[in-house]
């Protein structure tokens, strides 16, 4: 029903982690999988390991997404073995945690060349690839978009942009003026997710399990696999009339109020 066999994905930051559960989904569904990473070695193996489980097409390129001329290598690469592009993941994000009093602007700029630059021109031009058979574009970006937590100003910032950018595109690319069909642009927020960071946040005591939790309705955290799922859904043909938006994929804690998470972040 989604639509997606054979469809051409790249989605950046899928060496391992979350993109590589979003490269997982889209293999299951029959697509020909696009892995890039800063770390090429890992986004190899990665490949490798994806082609071989659900033998589907896999390609992995060494990409650094805070350098336009390195995004222009990888999609010209793209465009010479494929001719096109069906789905754009802008999954790439790093996240640096400082008092806002004491965070360096080496620091800000890096943030910012991952988290908001990168999707940016990952996105121009994947734009260029979609331009004659329309495609989709997902930005990953975060529940702290608006649910704003202390020390984390420029995380924060960098995700409330991919909101913004999600709309301006998605309204920018809706409609060609050559009657050519349109690009559809979203962005999935996730909430708190069961990862080996988080986990390690709870051993090491500088995120609180309890207060996290008090704030989701759910009670519990999100499974990687929940939010692949939904990329791959704003990614597919059942999406057709969503554009521009910012889905929540939260357990409902964008939903509730405004808790105090302060106790929540790192001491």
């Amino acid at each position: 029903m989604k639509n997606l066999t054979d469809k051409i994905v790249f989605i950046t930051g899928a060496a391992r982690g979350l993109g590589y559960g979003m490269a997982e989904a889209f293999a299951r569904e029959g697509s020909k999988i696009i892995i890039a990473d800063i770390q090429e070695e890992l986004a190899s193996e990665a490949a490798a390991r994806l082609a071989e489980k659900y033998k589907v097409e896999v390609t992995a390129y060494g990409i650094d997404v805070t350098d336009v001329a390195s995004i222009k290598q990888v999609f010209n690469l793209i465009k010479e073995r494929y001719g096109k592009l069906d789905v754009m993941v802008n999954n790439a994000g790093i996240q640096i945690r400082c008092a806002s009093k004491e965070f360096q602007e080496k620091d800000w700029d890096k943030l910012m060349g991952v988290n908001l630059k990168g999707p940016f021109f990952c996105s121009q031009q994947a734009a260029l690839l979609m331009e004659r058979d329309g495609g989709a574009i997902v930005n990953i970006s975060s529940g702290t978009s608006t649910r704003t937590t202390p020390g984390r100003a420029p995380y924060v910032i960098s995700k409330g942009g991919i909101n913004s950018l999600t709309a301006v595109l998605a309204s920018e690319w809706a409609e060609d003026r050559n009657g050519k069909k349109a690009i559809r642009v979203n962005a999935v927020a996730p909430g708190w997710i069961e990862t080996e960071m988080v986990k390690d946040g709870f051993r090491l005591g500088v995120v609180s399990e309890k207060q996290i939790l008090a704030a989701v309705p759910f009670k519990r955290l999100a499974d990687p696999e929940e939010i692949a799922k939904a990329v791959v859904f704003l990614a597919s043909d059942e999406a057709s009339y969503i554009t521009g938006q910012t889905l929540y994929v939260d357990g409902g804690w964008s939903a509730l109020g405004m808790p105090d998470l302060s106790v929540c972040q790192e001491k």
